[in-house]
């Protein structure tokens, strides 16, 4: 007869019950599977952020709304921002917690999300502040304006909801389209001096210089801007003719206020493009948001730019 030690029948059966645990899932090594709860990232801010099961996503910025739709993460949102006009339905599905500008700490808290994306231009810096000292992670998103820029954001939506064969496949197509863009331009080397006008102001234009996403599209679509200040201005009469831009762009939204003010102006039908009456409207989240639609945008405005007036 085998001889069995004292206590040999409750160690194999604690040996049994741990392999039982262990495969039927109940019992897990860290070291081998993450829970989406362990994840740590690092956002535009420099700031570590442990984010939980983002299943209760509030995206604040268009940019955002737009990348995760075409990440198939759409169930995942709960609400927006109105800059979050694409998909169109976003706005129509989701709650709306305003303008990404003139945000509401309360109002975003009290739908109860799991997981803010923000851009990182969005504000006010108090509303900011109140959202960073809750219990809920607050992820700030690169809002700079560049190609590289967006295929960065892309792949870091994408790693951080867990989609990141999704975000390369979005990745490769807007490389393509990018590279489109980049053959219109060298098949179209004539450079156009373009004036963003954001809005009227007590009916005087407010422009875009450097450092905009206007600026930056311009470049991207082979144009110049004429109007070498940073950030937004104010133009009098006599400034815009000394800008003399071959065409004016503006945001769809808008364009009507706009145009009918241009071409009332005597300065403006001063300049080339108000002699050509070449008054460029594009929608204002394709145009400026520098999401996957971007190569796209720009290449729209580049063929506007090489159609005779």
């Amino acid at each position: 007869m085998t001889y069995k030690p004292a206590g040999h029948g409750r160690v194999e059966m604690g040996r049994r019950l741990f392999a039982c645990l262990l495969a039927g899932g109940v019992l897990t090594m860290p070291r081998i599977s993450r829970s989406a709860g362990d994840d740590l990232f690092t956002d535009c801010r420099g700031r570590q952020v442990k984010t939980g099961p983002a299943t209760r996503i509030a995206s604040i910025g268009g940019t955002i709304t737009e990348t995760l739709y075409a990440l198939g993460a759409d169930a995942r949102i709960i609400a927006v921002d109105i800059t979050s006009t694409w998909p169109a339905q976003a706005l129509r599905e989701k709650k709306s917690v305003g303008y990404m500008r003139a945000l509401s700490a309360e109002g975003i808290l009290s739908l109860q999300p799991d997981l803010i994306l923000a851009m990182n231009d969005c504000g006010p810096p108090q509303v900011l502040e109140q959202l960073m000292a809750s219990d809920v992670p607050v992820v700030f998103v690169d809002a700079t304006p560049s190609e590289n820029a967006i295929l960065a954001r892309t792949r870091f939506l994408a790693k951080l909801i867990h989609a990141q064969m999704a975000g390369d496949r979005i990745c490769a197509d807007i490389s393509r389209h990018f590279d489109m863009l980049s053959q219109w331009r060298a098949a179209h080397p004539e450079t156009k001096r373009v004036l963003f006008v954001m809005r009227m102001s007590n009916n005087r234009l407010m422009v875009a210089g450097t450092g905009t996403a206007a600026d930056a599209v311009i470049r991207l679509a082979g144009g110049t801007n004429p109007a070498t200040f940073e950030g937004y201005r104010i133009l009098d009469q006599e400034a815009l003719i000394g800008l003399r831009p071959d065409a004016v762009l503006t945001m769809e939204q808008d364009a009507p206020q706009v145009r009918a003010a241009l071409l009332a102006n005597a300065g403006f039908r001063l300049t080339p493009a108000g002699s050509s009456q070449t008054i460029i409207a594009m929608e204002g989240e394709r145009l400026l948001g520098f999401g996957p639609r971007t190569p796209d945008a720009a290449l729209e405005l580049a063929r506007h730019l090489s159609t005779p007036a």
